[in-house]
């Protein structure tokens, strides 16, 4: 077992470049697909869906390693990349929220907001599996509860931590796109010192996979304040172009690599 708070490190490391990393294949996609470049994204989400289903059954480490890969695929393809081709093809207007100039592919992305209630709903207040610490903490202000969980169910880790996965990129990016337009600086002030308070929590993890789940929403987070900073010009988004960034993007390529061998490692010896 690593020592504290080694296992929350290694999985912030793991969590935060894989947010640039899936943003650089999706443009690899987008430049190389062309015209094509709808089904590149379908190919992308389907070999995380892939990576998913090849890990159902594993253990929680290498679960929770894969379905969040998987799920990082699955949401940059089929989500982020499909919002994107479609609001070319069908000519969605450029817009503007809160005085912030947004293509189209994140006008589209804005009215799926009472989706992502529906999902919310069903999906999480309405699952009696449901361990997640967010739904439960929504359940107990409720004061009501869909269930007990079933004895003896077994969890897929890979599942749960990738639906977990597209499922917080999708609520971030709209908090992003909706307070963050309309409050501005004390929005994003109030999401760094949460993620702040969810840092102190997770050096306090002492189970690699715990912390690897718990450490997704945390880098969706920061890497989204971080983007706000590329958005006002503060440095490049050097995620978005291999060739004219090459350095960078190997050295997350790195980390991440490194970070995700280390979380392993204790387990594969």
């Amino acid at each position: 077992m690593l020592p504290r708070p080694l296992p929350g490190l290694l999985a912030l490391l793991v969590a935060l470049t894989a947010q640039p990393l899936a943003r650089t294949i999706n443009r690899l996609v987008l430049a190389a697909g062309g015209d094509w470049a709808l089904w590149g994204f379908v190919l992308m989400g389907l070999a995380g869906i892939l990576l998913i289903a090849a890990c159902l059954e594993r253990a929680e480490l290498p679960g929770t390693l894969g379905g969040f890969a998987g799920g990082m695929l699955a949401w940059h393809g089929l989500a982020e990349g499909g919002l994107r081709v479609f609001a070319e093809q069908f000519a969605v207007p450029a817009t503007s929220y809160g005085g912030f100039p947004l293509d189209g592919r994140y006008a589209l992305l804005m009215s799926t907001a009472t989706i992502l209630l529906g999902v919310f709903a069903v999906y999480g207040l309405l699952n009696r599996e449901t361990r997640c610490n967010f739904m439960r903490w929504i359940l107990r202000r409720l004061h009501w509860s869909p269930g007990d969980p079933t004895p003896g169910y077994r969890r897929s880790f890979a599942r749960i931590t990738a639906m977990e996965t597209m499922f917080v990129q999708w609520l971030v990016f709209l908090l992003f796109l909706y307070l963050g337009g309309r409050f501005g600086s004390w929005f994003y002030l109030a999401m760094l010192l949460w993620a702040a308070y969810l840092l102190w929590r997770l050096a306090k993890i002492p189970r690699q996979g715990l912390a690897l789940r718990y450490a997704i929403p945390i880098a969706v987070i920061l890497f989204s304040l971080v983007e706000v900073g590329a958005f006002f010009g503060y440095y490049p988004e050097y995620w978005k172009s291999v060739t004219g960034h090459p350095l960078a993007n190997l050295l997350t390529l790195a980390i991440f690599a490194a970070a995700s061998w280390r979380l392993l490692r204790e387990r594969l010896a």
